[in-house]
């Protein structure tokens, strides 16, 4: 649910029955920009499950991305903050290599993920063993895959189907373009 306003994150986690996942999102206490989790919702994300994969946008990473380079440190940031705020099975890293323009120096592409793991195990904010790295780099996304499947095959024994409609295009309006330029609340 990346691509949601903060009032929309808040609606999912009020509805949801199942596990959600922020594919490419960061933490908005590290950097404002909208697109970004705020605290209140990483603590809902802790109760309801999911994980939070921070995203390697620059301008996700921080607020002065026009003026400054993120950096990995950048990165780690937002991954330490998603930690101790959701806890350790709720963070992941998406990086987005395939929707960003601006990476942050040293994080060119995928290449490059060894870079993170070394910075978090240097950074000393949190111990960080071959177990949470090992969380971080896919583990906790194909636990809370696991998840969602559990919720679905529970449902489906009570006889409830998963509504996989499309929305209807007049529910859409004329504007389908992807917003990031979302309130602030």
């Amino acid at each position: 649910i990346s691509h949601v306003s903060s009032d929309v994150m808040r609606q999912v986690l009020d509805a949801t029955r199942a596990p959600i996942i922020f594919s490419h999102s960061g933490a908005r206490s590290i950097c404002s920009n909208p697109r970004n989790v705020p605290d209140d919702v990483l603590e809902r994300v802790a109760e309801v499950g999911g994980v939070v994969m921070v995203n390697f946008y620059a301008c996700f990473l921080i607020d002065n991305c026009g003026k400054e380079d993120a950096t990995v440190l950048d990165v780690v940031k937002h991954i330490n903050h998603i930690r101790k705020v959701a806890g350790i099975d709720h963070v992941g890293i998406g990086g987005d290599y395939n929707g960003i323009d601006i990476v942050p120096v040293g994080l060119e592409d995928v290449s490059k993920y060894p870079e993170v793991f070394a910075a978090l195990i240097e950074d000393g904010e949190f111990e960080w063993t071959d177990e949470d790295l090992a969380k971080l780099a896919g583990l906790n996304l194909i636990n809370t895959f696991k998840a969602v499947e559990e919720v679905r095959d529970m449902l489906a024994e009570v006889g409830e189907k998963a509504d996989n409609s499309w929305i209807p295009v007049a529910d859409m309006g004329n504007d389908t373009t992807c917003n990031t330029n979302f309130p602030m609340k």
